[in-house]
């Protein structure tokens, strides 16, 4: 096959509205944010088993912090699931399925993204103030350190994944490429 007979060298029409190349290169981040939306379910799952077995010994305020736990995995689910719809959407848009202009898609993923480190903060205090109260060998508090970790891994996995087409923004291979690339600029 020649060099023009590859088909991953043919570059599409100036305005075609599907992108495949984007499509494809995101794809991964679609995955991300399906598999983070799934921990964000159990999250929401092991808080609502917390708040139900937890010990009435205490006089409320724990299991105040145990339905904190719980608020807080139920809006990481919201927020995971923003994220899957924004990507989603963005995909149709890409695969030339469903066109249009993204821009207020990427502006509630940034929310969203933003709004995820505000939760996962209070997911982190409520669930460790909600293990104390209860017992730090409880049901209940195991059950709050189950949510805890799903709460991290939705936040890891789909809170922070906004809409971008340029690809990762801060992971460090990424940030290398970018300084080799403009290393290479400045010596040439």
């Amino acid at each position: 096959m020649s060099h023009d007979e590859d088909p991953t060298r043919q570059v599409p029409a100036y305005g075609d509205t599907a992108q495949p190349a984007i499509a494809a290169r995101m794809a991964p981040h679609l995955r991300l944010t399906q598999i983070g939306a799934l921990c964000g379910l159990v999250s929401v799952i092991a808080a609502t088993a917390a708040v139900v077995i937890f010990p009435s010994f205490d006089g409320g305020t724990g299991l105040a912090w145990a339905v904190g736990a719980l608020v807080s995995a139920v809006l990481m689910l919201i927020i995971c699931v923003v994220q899957v719809v924004v990507w989603r959407r963005a995909m149709a848009s890409w695969l030339g399925k469903r066109p249009q202009d993204l821009q207020a898609e990427k502006q509630l993923s940034w929310i969203a993204h933003l709004a995820s480190y505000a939760v996962a903060l209070a997911a982190l205090l409520s669930c460790m103030a909600g293990s104390a109260a209860a017992g730090w060998s409880s049901g209940s508090a195991v059950l709050l350190a189950v949510t805890l970790l799903f709460v991290l891994a939705a936040q890891v996995l789909a809170g922070v994944q906004f809409l971008r087409p340029s690809g990762p923004p801060g992971t460090l291979p990424a940030h290398i490429r970018r300084l080799n690339t403009r290393s290479r600029y400045r010596n040439d």
